[in-house]
């Protein structure tokens, strides 16, 4: 299996189901779930370690309580830090879901923003390996290591970004100088739309992946997603059906499934049909810690939603 290199945060998730987000002014109750380790690039390294894929850990671990709570849950992974801050501790943030599980987040940043490239440098690279990274942490204050560090320093590794909703911060010619053929963006509708601009969503990504040699995966929610890969058709991957309780982390759940994909060497639409397989079951629990075993996904029984035909 090709080894997965996970770069980005780790931070405390308080996860609250509100009926409805609150009016400027308003007092709402709440219903809390507690406490628990989130963050994109960690919600991706735990599912990876849970489908048993080779791993080198990314992530930053600070000094402070959610530091201590980072290191113990990777400790239960059976991953060791190698990036530490001395200065901060990890952020966290407020996780507040709705009844048809759309979710908001108010974020305390912390050490996972630090990037450092001769700290990247550092680590090890196998010249097959697949780089997975965040948009969060490529958009963030210190963002542009992150940005120089992949444009410079991985010359042969698939790379894989969730360029989530900090799409808007990153500068332009950074996504332009994303090496062709072996890069990889997934991103959802509203992102989609960001970079590709409105119309036929599809034929948009389509052409973009044609004129920038780029691989898109348009993630549709239970509509599916779409793989537009540079001149070749785009292709259509159901979606699987389940009942959803919250959407938190199931961007995140996706990419591992593609990563894990990529690592077993499977086709990109096979890849994408476990992403797609994999946020199925997350956003069937609450939170975002019900990433799946390779036995849980064999024991799933999920059916695909297939589309309408006329």
């Amino acid at each position: 299996m090709r080894t997965v290199i996970v770069i980005g945060a780790a931070a405390g998730d308080c996860v609250l189901s509100i009926a409805r987000m609150p009016r400027r002014g308003e007092d709402i109750a709440a219903r809390d779930h507690g406490w628990q380790i989130g963050g994109c690039a960690f919600n991706v390294l735990r599912a990876l370690s849970r489908l048993q894929i080779p791993l080198v850990n990314g992530i930053r671990v600070g000094k402070g309580q959610w530091g201590e709570h980072v290191r113990h849950v990777l400790s239960e992974l059976g991953v060791k830090p190698i990036l530490t801050s001395d200065t901060q501790d990890n952020g966290w943030c407020f996780a507040l879901t709705e009844p048809d599980g759309e979710r908001t987040f108010i974020s305390i940043p912390g050490c996972e923003e630090e990037w450092n490239r001769a700290e990247l440098q550092a680590l090890p690279l196998p010249t097959e390996g697949i780089i997975y990274a965040s948009g969060y942490e490529l958009g963030c204050q210190q963002g542009e290591a992150l940005q120089e560090w992949l444009l410079h320093d991985c010359p042969t590794q698939t790379i894989v970004l969730d360029l989530g909703p900090r799409l808007a911060a990153l500068p332009r010619d950074f996504i332009a100088q994303l090496p062709a053929n072996r890069t990889i963006l997934t991103v959802n509708r509203d992102e989609a739309r960001f970079l590709c601009g409105d119309g036929d969503l599809i034929q948009l990504a389509v052409e973009y992946a044609n004129h920038n040699g780029i691989t898109l995966i348009v993630r549709l929610d239970s509509q599916g997603a779409w793989l537009c890969q540079p001149h070749k058709q785009p292709q259509f991957v159901p979606a699987y059906q389940v009942s959803v309780v919250d959407t938190i982390g199931a961007g995140d759940a996706h990419t591992a499934g593609v990563l894990a994909g990529l690592s077993h060497g499977l086709s990109l639409k096979e890849c994408v049909d476990l992403g797609n397989h994999v946020a199925a079951i997350v956003v069937s629990q609450q939170g975002p810690a019900g990433a799946p075993t390779i036995t849980e996904i064999q024991q799933s029984n999920l059916k695909k939603v297939m589309p309408e035909t006329s």
